[in-house]
């Protein structure tokens, strides 16, 4: 099971010595596409493309890719705020929460 592997406490500690947010969160998701590669063609149309997460047919204009994972994706599974998809925010949602719990309440 691959979420069992990434797991936080299996991650390997960042070359640099530090062990920021953004590297536990990097090594948690897996990246499913590389940035810059098409996305998945919808067979039954001709010039439509699938969105990752809930694989229903868009434009290509419709659809973004993410940033961390690079799934491509409509907007209905796109998070607007980090400008990420909806299963890279569960992943990040679940690290802040993490992250605050470790830090201390915000003053």
């Amino acid at each position: 099971m691959l979420w069992k592997n990434r797991s936080a406490r299996n991650k390997k500690p960042d070359p640099r010595g530090e062990d920021t947010l953004f590297s536990r969160i990097r090594a948690d998701i897996p990246v499913m596409r590389p940035q810059g590669a098409p996305p998945e063609k919808d067979p039954a149309t001709f010039s439509r493309f699938q969105c990752d997460l809930c694989n229903s047919s868009f434009p290509l204009q419709e659809l973004r890719q993410c940033t961390l994972c690079g799934r491509w994706v409509c907007p209905s599974c796109w998070t607007e705020e980090y400008y990420i998809c909806n299963s890279c925010n569960g992943i990040l949602r679940l690290h802040l929460i993490a992250y605050q719990q470790k830090s201390g309440p915000r003053k």
